[in-house]
């Protein structure tokens, strides 16, 4: 806060300004021929909104009339008691009114001229004022240079025009003091009590509970234009620290319109694209300009029929392009400034673009927007003339939704502006400043002065969003209003922004009463709530509204998230607590001979993956024996039925013995959660065998908008006559937050490094693919190549290079549509994984395939081979050689069991440079004895004995309420091979938009974070061009949904960029993510150059040597 040591406030600095002392100190200026003292009635002077002043101020009922003036220099002055101090804001307040006879209404303006600089005129007010009726005039000023006296004048009307001016004041503004008051007011406003309720008070009542809010139901957002998001300083801060975006200009007609038929939207929509990466909300500025100086030349050339046409070619034009696409839009800017359509189409034209533009797009809130309403200097823009501007609009049909407040602000006065929204807030309609900056070259008084309109926006109800017109050095319409340096440095307000964001922010963290309640008063927006109790951890999201009475929520669902939903006994085995035989067996409870630890399988990771150590397994297991058929075995309710949209984890162990498991075979073991309906949900499943204990992995999500009254979990599988052993079955609710934050942590450690003259490294490109399928059909979309082309690095062909489409009927043959897709990816850099040579399934399988004997199937595989693979010798950097093997056996059923190594090696003989890939599904997804990462170790083994070059492995990623534990055992496991893996046709499916992004998180995350991991394919990712359904990232519109906007952020969220100065060692260390950067230097002379380099796998540090 700027120093006010020796400052004194609510000291009026005009003495005799109630006219005790009658003329006493007041001179006429000008040709003005008198100055008299008369009497109003107080009750006549309105002083209900009259804030700039004490609040047990009442009007003195005195004024001075100045009569007889030859001009609008003519007026009335008087000397300002004391000197005027340098660095402190002053207000303005009083009254004005014309004399009696004076018509129309005319601007009245209080300046002052400082004693030292008589030349200098520093604008004090200004107020339209008529006859018979009082206007407060309410003005701020502040001095930069030494302290010194001024005198202050009262001018402006016309000549001929009496003025009346009333206890006139000046008054130094005590901030601070304002500030304590507008706390309490935003604690009011924008706070609200909370009372989470948590089930089974009794048994949790203690437990530590911790509250974060992650979103602010109150935006704020700021300007972009096209070349400040090419700037990474810019974009860092923009992303952390706004909520909103506008476009500058980019959306302006004289922009997407500069010349008449030459539309530009290219521009817009990069800019979209960039906000949609971020998910950041977009306001539409502006569709028109009433302002004459910002028309277009060539609009103004048009006569009435030809302007009245491009006025609905613009509105039909771009609301129908952009219809939903925008929040808000400002319709014609500025009209309280300018009148360019309406002086030439009429006056209903500005109410006919509300109505047309609320027809073409009525899910938008339409706005008016101008500037100087808040800031009380301005006679045209008062919030009088803005209300019966609004007034206007609306009765003629114009559905006007808000009111924009630019807030170009300089000495800002939270009373003058607070009055002003108090003002506007009659009409009921919401209010947002829309171009904020805050304009003082001395950065300490621009980060208080921007304090005071950020507090009393955020202190009153009738603001709902703040929009920054611009906040970095260099790109700004006004200077001196920065609050990040162009080198990227935040400056004093920008720290004071940062600040006030975190003060309003609310967190809490404390126990359950014996209630089982939890209080505290939070800030309105969305929350997280994490309950830790001796059983485990869970986070669950709220909201907390508007409102004046506490908000209640009931937090049993996040009770029961944290228990094991299958209790077992604690009685050591006497009985069997809870379970019940389902079918023909019988059940009992018994002791493992040796209760360690079960055996992890050989493949599994020796580090286990999770924050904490791994349970101990109980020892005690129940027995399933005598069964009768493979769906015997045994069942229990849980003990509370799973919440819905919650993806849950089922883990254990399951064991085999008995006589029908003499025979050593491995038998497949499903464990099925039903619903109380019957519906199976999901489960999991184990290749079990007698003696070892299995491990069962596994996850069920029940995706109807309500829970179930109650599920059950059923353990069957096996032959009859081989008994089942069940330990420590599990059933929890995953805890996907503490997981991403221990996978944040991995990948920080697994994919960086450490790493006078300005210096700035940016990542050009990810040593980490992630690409796509893509399909003729789809290469025809213009929405669907904007994406591809921008977010994904690879492509696979999805159907164009297998068999079945290449040769339908044995001998016709045709590479053209597969040659088109390459050539399509060739322009735009994408290499090409091939997909596939063979596929093992049989349904997959033409045809005449299917109906060649040995010998001619045998001709036609080799055919194949050679017809493919030669023809596009060194063109793919993979091929999956034979698909799905785990699945299908075609060709080995026919061909012997050497086939499938026979594909790999002929190959690898015809080109030998691409990775031959094996590639299948259910691996990572613990829900297919035929898929299991033990299963596809020993499918890989088996081929590189018989000679094949396997390259890699290929997990397809097919999901289904993905558990990220379960996905990391499976690629642990793989990881053994020491072979790269690589997730080949990823689609998460999931009806509910919120939660597939939930989903999608978990898989790329858990894949990025992966040692073993070197790239990701999805198949497909656009509605109307997927495989599956309820999997897509962007809709058939081009629109990113929820998923879309997860995806975009993760793949910034992994892009390193960094900049700084050159140390004094000639060092610059940064961490980047593994890939290829451009390092710029810019040395003290003003030179600047470029070097490219890149950051490989490692341990160590990579010491690079930048001698440019």
């Amino acid at each position: 806060m700027a120093c006010t040591k020796g400052v004194v406030f609510d000291v009026n600095l005009l003495e005799n300004s109630t006219l005790e002392d009658g003329l006493a100190g007041w001179a006429a200026v000008g040709e003005c021929t008198a100055l008299s003292v008369h009497n109003e009635e107080p009750e006549k002077v309105p002083t209900e909104t009259i804030n700039t002043v004490a609040d047990d101020y009442k009007p003195s009922g005195r004024y001075i009339l100045a009569a007889g003036r030859a001009g609008e220099e003519d007026g009335l002055r008087r000397a300002v008691a004391g000197a005027l101090k340098p660095r402190v804001t002053y207000r303005v307040a009083g009254w004005i009114s014309l004399g009696d006879g004076a018509e129309g209404s005319h601007p009245v303006r209080v300046n002052l001229r400082l004693d030292d600089d008589d030349e200098c005129v520093v604008e004090g007010g200004a107020v339209c004022a008529q006859a018979g009726r009082w206007t407060e005039i309410k003005g701020a000023f502040r001095l930069k240079a030494s302290p010194c006296g001024a005198t202050v004048f009262v001018q402006g009307a016309p000549d001929g025009v009496d003025v009346k001016v009333m206890d006139l004041q000046i008054f130094a503004t005590d901030r601070r003091a304002r500030f304590r008051k507008l706390r309490k007011k935003t604690d009011k406003v924008r706070k609200r009590d909370v009372v989470l309720k948590f089930g089974g008070a009794g048994s949790i009542s203690g437990a530590s509970v911790r509250v974060m809010q992650m979103d602010s139901s109150f935006p704020f957002g700021a300007c972009i234009n096209g070349g400040v998001i090419q700037n990474p300083a810019f974009v860092d801060f923009f992303t952390k620290h706004f909520d909103w975006a506008v476009f500058e200009n980019e959306l302006k007609w004289y922009w997407t319109e500069a010349q008449q038929g030459q539309l530009n939207y290219a521009d817009a929509d990069a800019l979209l694209d960039f906000c949609d990466r971020y998910g950041k909300p977009v306001r539409g500025h502006c569709i028109f300009w009433a302002v004459d100086n910002v028309v277009q030349q060539w609009i103004k050339g048009l006569d009435h029929d030809q302007l009245t046409a491009a006025v609905q070619g613009r509105l039909t034009g771009l609301l129908t392009r952009y219809a939903g696409r925008f929040p808000h839009y400002d319709v014609n800017n500025e009209m309280l400034h300018g009148s360019f359509y309406q002086d030439r189409l009429g006056d209903d034209i500005n109410a006919f673009m509300f109505r047309e533009t609320a027809r073409l797009d009525p899910g938008a809130t339409l706005f008016v927007n101008d500037y100087n309403v808040e800031g009380g200097n301005d006679p045209n823009a008062t919030p009088e003339k803005y209300i019966e501007q609004i007034t206007a609009l609306q009765q003629k049909g114009a559905a006007v939704g808000g009111i924009g407040l630019q807030g170009h602000v300089t000495n800002p006065v939270g009373e003058v502006i607070c009055d002003a929204l108090d003002k506007l807030a009659t009409t009921d309609l919401p209010v947002w400043l829309t171009e904020l900056d805050v304009c003082e070259s001395d950065v300490d008084l621009r980060a208080d002065d921007l304090e005071v309109v950020l507090r009393e926006a955020y202190a009153h109800p009738a603001v709902e969003g703040v929009m920054f017109w611009g906040f970095m050095q260099g790109h700004m319409w006004r200077q001196d209003a920065c609050l990040v340096n162009s080198d990227g440095t935040v400056n004093d307000a920008g720290e004071r922004f940062i600040d006030l964001r975190r003060e309003w922010t609310s967190h809490a963290r404390g126990h359950i009463d014996g209630d089982g309640h939890f209080k505290f008063r939070g800030f309105h927006g969305t929350y997280v709530v994490q309950l830790a109790t001796a059983t485990g951890k869970m986070h669950k999201t709220f909201t907390v509204e508007k409102g004046d009475t506490p908000l209640v929520l009931d937090m049993d669902e996040t009770t029961h998230l944290v228990m094991n939903h299958v209790e077992h006994c604690e009685d050591g085995g006497l009985a069997v607590a809870g379970w019940t035989p389902s079918g023909s067996c019988t059940l009992s409870v018994h002791d493992d001979p040796a209760p360690e630890t079960p055996p992890p399988h050989p493949l599994s990771a020796t580090e286990d993956d999770a924050d904490e150590p791994r349970t101990r397994p109980s020892g005690r297991y129940v027995l399933a024996a005598h069964r009768a058929g493979e769906r015997d075995g045994l069942c229990r309710e849980f003990s509370r039925a799973p919440a819905a949209k919650v993806t849950y984890r089922v883990a254990g162990w399951v064991g085999l013995q008995g006589a029908g498991a003499a025979d050593g075979c491995c038998h497949p073991v499903r464990v099925e959660v039903c619903t109380d309906d019957g519906r199976p949900v999901g489960g999991g499943v184990v290749v079990a065998e007698a003696g070892k204990w299995g491990e069962i992995m596994g996850s069920f999500r029940v995706d109807d908008d309500e829970p179930p009254r109650c599920a059950k979990v059923f353990v069957h599988g096996p032959p009859p006559g081989v008994d089942l052993k069940v330990m420590d079955l599990q059933v929890f609710a995953v805890n996907k937050i503490a997981r991403l934050r221990h996978l944040r942590k991995k990948t920080d450690k697994l994919g960086r490094r450490t790493g006078g003259t300005a210096i700035r490294v940016v990542q050009v490109e990810n040593s980490f693919p992630i690409g796509a399928c893509i399909n003729k059909t789809a290469i025809q979309n213009a929405a669907f190549v904007d994406f591809f082309t921008k977010h994904f690095d690879w492509a696979v062909l999805e159907n164009e290079l297998k068999w079945y489409y290449t040769e339908p009927v044995q001998g016709q043959v045709s590479y053209s549509d597969a040659d088109e897709l390459i050539a399509f990816c060739d322009r735009h850099g994408k290499p090409v994984r091939g997909h596939c040579i063979f596929w093992a399934v049989e349904n997959a399988v033409q045809p005449w395939v299917r109906a060649l004997n040995g010998d001619q199937l045998r001709a036609a595989v080799e055919g194949r081979l050679r017809s493919l693979v030669t023809r596009y010798g060194g063109r793919f950097p993979h091929y999956e050689v034979n698909n799905e093997m785990l699945h299908g056996a075609f060709f080995q059923q026919r061909l012997g069991d050497d086939i499938n190594a026979r594909m790999f090696r002929e190959t690898a003989r015809m080109d030998p440079s691409p990775a031959l890939f094996v590639n299948d599904y259910n691996v990572e997804s613990a829900n297919d004895p035929n898929a299991t990462p033990e299963r596809y170790v020993e499918l890989v083994t088996d081929l590189q004995k018989r000679g094949a070059a396997v390259g890699g492995i290929g997990v397809q990623g097919h999901v289904t309420h993905p558990v990220g534990d379960v996905i990391c055992d499976a690629l642990d496991k793989l990881a053994v091979t020491g072979l790269p893996v690589w997730i080949t046709e990823l689609d998460v499916s999931a009806a509910d938009e919120a939660v597939r992004a939930d989903d999608l998180e978990i898989v790329l995350r858990e894949a990025f974070a992966h040692p073993a991991v070197e790239g990701i394919m999805l198949w497909g990712f656009m509605q109307g061009n997927m495989w599956r359904s309820h999997a897509h990232l962007v809709d058939a519109d081009g629109k990113l949904n929820e998923a879309g906007h997860r995806y975009v952020g993760l793949r910034q969220e992994w892009t390193s960029h960094a900049r700084g100065q050159v140390d004094g060692s000639g060092h610059f260390k940064f961490r980047g993510f593994h890939g290829k950067y451009v390092v710029q230097l810019t040395t003290g002379a003003g030179e600047m150059k470029h070097q490219q380099f890149d950051v490989g796998k490692g341990d160590g540090p990579l010491v690079l040597d930048m001698d440019l």
